[in-house]
C-alpha cells in the first residue's frame, strides 16, 4: 500500500511538470499491443541454469521490512543490487546442491523452520487489515494509559551540576596521579578559582572525565540516586552556585559546583503524552497478540514441553555393596 502511493504520488508530480498542450490530431488506428509479459516470465539472472524471475524479485521484496523496501525503491540502482544480492545467494546455494548439503538433516530441519516462518508471515498479511483496525491507539486510550499507570510518569529529583574530576590510581583504576598530586592539582584548580577563573573553562582545561569535559564539565537535570554515593549526596546537599570542598570517589576527587535542582514531579499529561503514546501502543500490541494466541491455542493443540531433567546416578544397593566388602 505504501509503495502504491509512493509511485501514485510520482506519478501526479510527473503529470504536473507537464507542460499543457494542445490536442494532437487523432493517430490513425494501430495494431492492438502486445500483451506485458507475467513477472514468472521476466528472467532478472541466471545462474547454474536456474533463472531468477520478477516472481522471484517481488516475492522476496514482500518480506522486506518497509525501510527496506523505501531503499529499494527510492535509491537508483536500488533494485539491481537487490537482485545482484539474489543471485549471488542462488550462486552459494547452487554450490551447496552440489555437494549434497540439502540432503542433511541440518538443512531438512532448517527448512521446515523456515516454511512455518513464511506460512505465519501469509497468515499475518491475510489478517493484516483487521489486525491493523484493532491497533490503532486513540487519544482517549493514551490519556487512559497514562491515567492508569502514573507512577511511570513520575519525575524524581534533578540536579544539574558542573564538576572538575582529578583521578587517582586506585583499586581498578590505573590512570591518574598519586593521591597526593592529585590533592596538589586540587589546590592550584581551587587557586584560580579564588583569582575569579570561570569554572566552565577550568573543568575543559584540568578535567578527567571525558563524558563533561566539552560542556565545561555540565551534567544538566541528572537524577543524582544514579551518581556514586558520594557525589550524589554533594549534589543533593551542597549550596546552590558555591563549589564546595572536594569529594573523593572511586574515580578520583571532584570539585562540585551544584548549579540548579527541581523536585521530583508528576509529569504532566500534555509533555507525557508522546511517551505515553508509545507505551499505550506497545502494550496494545501485546494485547492484540495475546488475544490472536488464544484463539488458535482453542481451535488447535498446543502445548509447550519441559524436558524431563536428568537422572542422577543411583547409588550402589545395599546388597551389592555387601556383597563387594565379602570378595
Amino acid at each position: 500500500m505504501l509503495r502504491a502511493s509512493l509511485i501514485s504520488l510520482i506519478a501526479l508530480g510527473v503529470v504536473a511538470q507537464e507542460p499543457a498542450q494542445a490536442p494532437a490530431p487523432a493517430p490513425a488506428p494501430a495494431a492492438a499491443p502486445a500483451p506485458a509479459p507475467k513477472p514468472e516470465e521476466v528472467a532478472l539472472a541466471k545462474v547454474g541454469g536456474e533463472v531468477i524471475t520478477e516472481a522471484d524479485f517481488q516475492a522476496a521484496f514482500r518480506l522486506l521490512g518497509q525501510q527496506e523496501q523505501m531503499q529499494i525503491l527510492m535509491i537508483q540502482g536500488g533494485k539491481e543490487e537487490f537482485v545482484k544480492r539474489m543471485a549471488e545467494s542462488k550462486l552459494l546455494s547452487v554450490k551447496a546442491k552440489r555437494l549434497e548439503l540439502d540432503k542433511t538433516p541440518s538443512y531438512q530441519r532448517a527448512l521446515d523452520r523456515t516454511k512455518d516462518d513464511l506460512l505465519a508471515r501469509e497468515f499475518l498479511a491475510k489478517e493484516g487489515e483487521a489486525l491493523q483496525k484493532k491497533l490503532v491507539v486513540t487519544e482517549a486510550d493514551v490519556k487512559a494509559y497514562y491515567d492508569k499507570h502514573p507512577e511511570r510518569f513520575k519525575q524524581p529529583d534533578l540536579v544539574s551540576v558542573r564538576h572538575i574530576l582529578v583521578s587517582v590510581k586506585q583499586g581498578e583504576n590505573p590512570q591518574g596521579l598519586s593521591d597526593a598530586d592529585a590533592k596538589k592539582r586540587i589546590a592550584k584548580i581551587q587557586a584560580e578559582l579564588k583569582k575569579g577563573a570561570k569554572f566552565e573553562d577550568l573543568a575543559k582545561k584540568y578535567t578527567d572525565d571525558p563524558g563533561s569535559k566539552e560542556s565545561g564539565g555540565l551534567y544538566a537535570d541528572q537524577d543524582p540516586s544514579a551518581w556514586v554515593p558520594e557525589f550524589g549526596a554533594a549534589a543533593r546537599t551542597q549550596p546552590l552556585g558555591k563549589v564546595g570542598a572536594p569529594v573523593k570517589t572511586q574515580f578520583g576527587y571532584h570539585l562540585i559546583k551544584v548549579e540548579a535542582r527541581k523536585p521530583a514531579r508528576q509529569v504532566p499529561f500534555e509533555e507525557a503524552k508522546q511517551p505515553a503514546e508509545k507505551m499505550a501502543q506497545q502494550e496494545r500490541q501485546a494485547t492484540i497478540w495475546n488475544e490472536l494466541m488464544d484463539s488458535l491455542r482453542k481451535e488447535i493443540p498446543f502445548e509447550l514441553v519441559k524436558p524431563a531433567a536428568p537422572k542422577s546416578p543411583e547409588a550402589p544397593k545395599a546388597v551389592e555393596a555387601g556383597k563387594a566388602g565379602a570378595q
